[in-house]
């Protein structure tokens, strides 16, 4: 759900664009948190008109290759995060920003769709995934092996530098 409604957006960009009162001011006026929001709503309105700061309830999805041209845009340097966003449509320039940084991280395979949600427990062919309890419990019986053997080295570890600093 949003925070702010269509109606009360459009009113304090009217209200800023009037000339009588800066961001700043608007955002303790109406308790926005911050005024980059103001402003934000302000450069929408500019650039897209009422549509920019509509509220919108749709997720956008956007290709690879569109995605790859927006970064590309951005790392040559020719414009900003928000000249894009105004020039593209895209409402929210940090979309921009969060798809420079993936690019950045990890090349191309940071700008693909990524799978959501919680993996299936169905195989394709419709069988139900088998979770192997024998392995499970082997390996718990090996874990708890394996601690017990750790402490004894770790006592053995402790008794050779006891001798050790009395050798001294």
């Amino acid at each position: 759900m949003t925070k702010y409604n269509t109606e009360f957006k459009m009113k304090v960009v009217k209200e800023y664009l009037e000339g009588q009162i800066g961001y700043k001011e608007l955002s303790k006026k109406y308790n926005i948190q911050d005024k980059s929001t103001v402003r934000t709503w302000v450069n929408a309105y500019e650039n897209q008109g009422y549509e920019g700061i509509k509220i919108s309830r749709r997720n956008n999805n956007y290709s690879l290759d569109f995605k790859l041209n927006v970064v590309n845009l951005y790392l040559t340097g020719e414009m900003s995060y928000q000249s894009l966003a105004n020039e593209l449509k895209i409402t929210n320039p940090s979309i921009i920003a969060r798809w420079v940084s993936e690019f950045r991280e990890r090349g191309i395979e940071g700008l693909k769709p990524k799978k959501r949600g919680r993996p299936s427990k169905m195989r394709k062919d419709g069988k139900k995934i088998s979770v192997n309890k024998t392995k499970i419990k082997e390996d718990l019986r090996e874990l708890e092996k394996l601690k017990e053997e750790n402490y004894y080295l770790q006592m053995e570890v402790e008794i050779l530098k006891k001798r050790f600093n009395s050798l001294k």
